[in-house]
């Protein structure tokens, strides 16, 4: 058997509600996959893609639909090490305060559950 690598894909589905007249929602996922090789990688993630697309009711008794799009990147992950860069994203926010206020949000709320782990 060949020997299997890691792999990090960057997955997208198109998120519509009701008659889809909202403001365009993408949701960007990354997925781990173990593969062969970096094709067999993309068709791994691309079947995920296609098994992982649902449609559901929503409060408002609309029909939402998850589309999957496709493969937006794949990574083999060669010789990860602690502190390794995995992903980098530029961002150009309207608001750089309230974008630092996010990100000091979240960054919170994480530390908050990751303390809460250790309760139990």
């Amino acid at each position: 058997m060949k020997k299997q690598n890691t792999y990090l894909a960057k997955m997208v589905f198109q998120i519509i509600s009701g008659a889809g007249t909202h403001k365009p929602q993408f949701d960007e996922q990354f997925r781990i996959f173990e593969a062969a090789s970096e094709a067999q990688a993309l068709e791994k993630a691309r079947i995920k893609g296609k098994e992982e697309e649902l449609s559901f009711t929503n409060e408002k008794n609309e029909l939402v639909v998850w589309n999957f799009i496709g493969i937006l990147d794949l990574f083999e992950l060669k010789n990860i090490k602690d502190g390794a860069q995995i992903h980098s994203c530029t961002e150009e926010p309207h608001n750089a305060s309230e974008f630092i206020s996010l990100v000091k949000q979240k960054e919170r709320t994480i530390e908050t559950l990751s303390n809460f782990a250790y309760i139990f």
